[in-house]
């Protein structure tokens, strides 16, 4: 099969489309043909080595945790799933779900066949549902339900949202705009963007904290961080109003009162992928997919997605026909 390889620690240059054996389902897992898979920004800091002593990688390495495809085949005790069902979830490399202790394995989705572990990380997908929109919502939609489900927000909350055009943001600021006021930081060229998700103001990143204070001098109710990194994280509490809380997807979150840290791998909840699918079904969730690659291009995605100021969620079309 042709796969998206990673040599070795490096950036997107490095990626390579290569032959490899398919894998075999082991216990408990499925084989599937994939029809298309998203990329993440936690792909780039895995193959990096950014987080290689939380998330040590063996090279060769195939990338892409989100898949949409067709079961071709299941591995001894495995329940749930038949072979030529449709299915779009959620893997992650041995190392990851080892270390985070989540039940969800892949040989990576940026190939034309993958294994994922059955279970509450996949589900079926809908027939109204396209393979590149069941692709893009995975791991940005899980993070974004736990946001809202760990946020507790209440009806008339104001809510700054950090990186609100990226693909965590494009779940977050229309489910939050449905009860609260939505304040987004984004750039000009994503102001009409975000505001069609939802967002009541929008605010350049470099003047967001005092803009949002003079603005709105008592506080904001909450602030959700889904971009800054150390130190950055700290000073977007400024904004909040006493008592106010600030949630954060971002990894190595500082520790500080106000801040809790959000992983959506870890704060799954029952039903999760039906309830994303549902929610582009009916509206509620625009298209998560902003742009799409072939499989050979599949290196040039990632390094645009390592380079480019990106909207939503960047999508590989593996097999063309299956995407339909």
């Amino acid at each position: 099969m042709k796969a998206l390889v990673v040599p070795g620690y490096g950036t997107p240059d490095s990626f390579a489309i290569e032959d490899l054996p398919i894998p075999e389902p082991g216990p408990g897992q499925l084989q599937v043909r994939v029809a298309a898979a998203s990329l993440n920004p936690a792909d780039l800091l895995m193959t990096a080595g950014t987080v290689r002593e939380m998330v040590p990688l063996n090279f060769p390495f195939v990338p892409g945790t989100d898949v949409a495809g067709t079961v071709t085949r299941l591995g001894p005790g495995t329940h749930g799933f038949e072979v030529g069902e449709e299915v779009f979830g959620f893997g992650a490399p041995p190392s990851f779900a080892a270390g985070v202790g989540i039940p969800a394995v892949t040989s990576g989705a940026l190939a034309e066949y993958a294994t994922f572990q059955a279970g509450p990380y996949l589900a079926k997908r809908p027939p109204k549902l396209s393979a590149v929109t069941a692709a893009a919502l995975p791991s940005t939609g899980m993070t974004g339900l736990a946001v809202l489900d760990r946020g507790r927000f209440q009806p008339r909350e104001t809510v700054v949202v950090i990186g609100a055009p990226g693909g965590i943001g494009s779940v977050v600021v229309p489910l939050l705009a449905r009860q609260c006021t939505v304040i987004a930081s984004g750039t000009e060229p994503d102001r009409d963007y975000v505001r069609g998700l939802g967002a009541a103001e929008v605010i350049g990143y470099r003047d967001l904290i005092e803009e949002v204070r003079r603005r709105h001098p008592e506080g904001v109710d909450a602030v959700v961080n889904l971009a800054l990194a150390g130190e950055a994280v700290i000073a977007a509490t400024r904004m909040l109003r006493p008592g106010g809380r600030l949630l954060s997807t971002t990894p190595g979150t500082p520790t500080h009162p106000a801040v809790t840290t959000v992983m959506g791998t870890t704060d799954l909840r029952p039903g999760t992928m039906n309830s994303l699918a549902a929610h582009v079904l009916d509206g509620t969730l625009p298209e998560p997919a902003t742009r799409t690659y072939v499989l050979s291009d599949a290196a040039r995605a990632y390094q645009d997605l390592a380079h480019e100021h990106t909207r939503g969620k960047l999508v590989v079309i593996v097999n063309p026909e299956a995407a339909r």
